[in-house]
């Protein structure tokens, strides 16, 4: 495999894992919100509301842990795969995100 095609696998796993970490995190607020207010509903009282909460919260945060954590498997996986190149296609990665970065810091300057 060329370092530029390793390097492009590489950036769908990093992406898939950028993106289960965004998507964990609202839906744990938005589970967090909603198991808080339906257990004050159904059960009333401070406990039970945080309780209903926090259950709520690992649950809804559950499937982007699991996508987040087959993303990293499949990165070892392409490091494993590819010990030669992967170091070429990691740099690579590396210096077209940093080019990017300082592409977006130029238009706001």
């Amino acid at each position: 495999m060329t370092p530029t095609a390793l390097a492009e696998r590489i950036a769908d796993c990093l992406a898939t894992r950028a993106r289960a970490k965004r998507l964990g995190i609202a839906m744990a607020a938005a589970g967090a919100v909603a198991g808080g207010l339906i257990a004050l509903l159904t059960l009333g009282g401070v406990l039970p509301t945080l309780a209903g909460a926090l259950a709520a919260a690992a649950l809804g945060s559950l499937p982007p842990a699991v996508r987040r954590l087959h993303a990293g498997r499949d990165l070892a996986r392409l490091e494993a795969d590819h010990p030669a190149v992967f170091p070429v296609a990691m740099e690579r990665y590396r210096m077209v995100m940093a080019t990017e970065r300082a592409s977006r810091y130029k238009l706001y300057c």
